[in-house]
């Protein structure tokens, strides 16, 4: 565990997609027993399956971002505005879009490093898992009070 401050600027990322498809993700901070956060550059038609962590996860979305992004989530699309952020509790199925036009930018935080946080698959990696473009027109707004009530009612 780093015990000073220090800023990192990362020269390097991950390149994720298929050919033509450009998924760009930094990893920031990689702190055990304490907290790790990155980014992620959503583009148009790209997604990440059902699955869930070991800890909780904060995802900011930027307020830059062309679009929205789409979390499925206790069988629902919600869409998450630029400059939203959400609280997925530890153990809870989510999965995320991009929408079909526009990208977006993440903002991901755990507790623990990313090896800590696990990623537990839900189903096989399907990048094609993509918001419809029928989902996306139908998607309900993430808001305090939804997610609250989306959260009970998905409580094991």
């Amino acid at each position: 565990m780093n015990e000073q401050p220090y800023m990192i600027y990362p020269d390097t990322a991950t390149v994720h997609g298929e050919p033509g498809v450009e998924v760009v993700s930094k990893l920031f901070i990689n702190e055990s027993q304490q907290v790790c956060f990155g980014t992620v550059d959503f583009v148009p038609g790209w997604s990440v399956a059902l699955h869930s962590h070991d800890t909780w996860e904060i995802i900011i979305v930027g307020g830059e971002s062309e679009g929205p992004g789409y979390v499925f989530f206790h069988d629902q699309w919600w869409r998450a505005d630029p400059g939203s952020a959400l609280f997925v509790p530890k153990g809870f199925v989510h999965g995320w879009s991009a929408g079909n036009y526009n990208g977006f930018k993440m903002l991901w935080l755990y507790r623990g490093t990313v090896t800590e946080a696990g990623r537990n698959w839900v189903e096989d990696y399907r990048p094609s898992s993509i918001i419809s473009p029928e989902e996306e027109k139908n998607a309900l707004v993430w808001t305090t009070e939804a997610a609250k009530a989306a959260v009970e009612k998905a409580r094991p």
